[in-house]
């Protein structure tokens, strides 16, 4: 049985819009507001299932995997990162820090900043990098920690919703209203 970790509030299911907020479980068994997220839009195929590498996942709950294989961050590499499990007929889709392009082809980007706000951080800006690599370091050291004091067994977990829950409504959940 998955335990609760990480939860992300998308603006909308459907069309354009790229923008969510990730909460992540404290200690306490408290959620706390983490970053924006960065997704790239619904894009159905001919059946209404997510098209891959152009498409984000459907909402729902997912295990998650951490990943420490492949190139170091340090040259060019994603680094440690979490992969979504069962997640139907997509594969690898990731959380993973943001390059300075912001592109990506399916997975979930955690970023300090939005574009719905006036923020003057635009593609390209090696803020965007390093700040998702500090997000990604936070997210990694609450995982570790929560994972050896968890009195819960098995893996942690993912909700991907439309609306926060009743016991995580804070004055952030009004901030794109």
């Amino acid at each position: 049985m998955a335990w609760d970790f990480l939860y992300i509030v998308r603006r909308t299911y459907h069309g354009d819009d790229n923008w969510g907020e990730m909460y992540m479980m404290t200690s306490e068994g408290k959620w706390e507001w983490l970053s924006y997220t960065y997704e790239l839009p619904w894009k159905p195929d001919e059946d209404g299932k997510s098209l891959n590498s152009v498409s984000r996942i459907k909402i729902g709950t997912y295990e998650l995997k951490a990943r420490k294989d492949g190139d170091k961050r340090e040259f060019g590499g994603k680094g440690w990162r979490l992969e979504l499990q069962n997640t139907g007929h997509r594969t690898n889709i990731q959380i993973h820090r943001a390059a300075r392009s912001m592109r990506i082809k399916g997975c979930i980007l955690p970023v300090h900043f939005n574009t719905l706000q006036g923020d003057s951080i635009k593609k390209g800006d090696v803020r965007i990098l390093n700040k998702s690599l500090e997000l990604m370091d936070k997210i990694q050291v609450r995982l570790d920690s929560l994972a050896k004091s968890n009195k819960q067994k098995g893996d942690s977990s993912l909700t991907i919703a439309a609306v926060l829950p009743a016991k995580i409504v804070t004055n952030r959940s009004f901030a794109y209203v």
